[in-house]
């Protein structure tokens, strides 16, 4: 009798549980972020194919400008822009590793900082700003061409994860805040 009794306050007290559960989930408004509209009504391609991406000022800035026009329209120039990506970046080079013997450096870092504002090209008003930034490493050798490259190798890793965190950005600033 005793047991009964205490599986059935259990039953219940799970059934509550769930019902409260249940009422607390039923507000949230998750979704997902390459779903097929965004808040205008447009698909998220579409949304982000509109945005012009400003001309780059070095090399490593038209490194993330090309990642973010390829994630944006495959390749091609924005056929219809509504907003303008205007970036400026600032990259460092720095030496991190000592040899003990020679005091030449063996290892190095490019720290990469992007700043970026989406503006709306009707009424030229700032819609959503932020920055983003990477560190890639590598390593230094004793021939100046490798180590030229190898810069340049980190610089683009470097590159590419910041246009990859631009892009994440605005397709969730498309995807929610419209």
């Amino acid at each position: 009798m005793l047991l009964s009794k205490k599986r059935s306050i259990i039953k219940r007290l799970s059934q509550t549980v769930l019902l409260g559960l249940g009422l607390a989930l039923s507000a949230c408004q998750v979704q997902p972020l390459y779903s097929t509209n965004t808040q205008t009504g447009q698909s998220l391609a579409n949304e982000l194919a509109s945005v012009q991406i400003s001309p780059a000022k070095d090399r490593v800035e038209q490194e993330i400008r090309n990642h973010l026009i390829f994630a944006f329209t495959g390749g091609g120039e924005a056929a219809q822009p509504l907003y303008s990506l205007e970036m400026t970046t600032n990259n460092t080079a720095a030496n991190f590793d000592i040899e003990a013997g020679s005091g030449l450096s063996t290892a190095a870092r490019v720290s990469l900082t992007a700043t970026y504002r989406l503006i709306q090209l009707s009424d030229r008003s700032e819609l959503t700003k932020g920055s983003s930034f990477f560190t890639a490493s590598y390593r230094k050798s004793t021939q100046r061409f490798a180590n030229d490259r190898a810069l340049r190798d980190a610089e683009n890793r470097a590159a590419e994860q910041v246009a990859n965190d631009i892009q994440l950005r605005l397709s969730s600033y498309f995807a929610s805040n419209k």
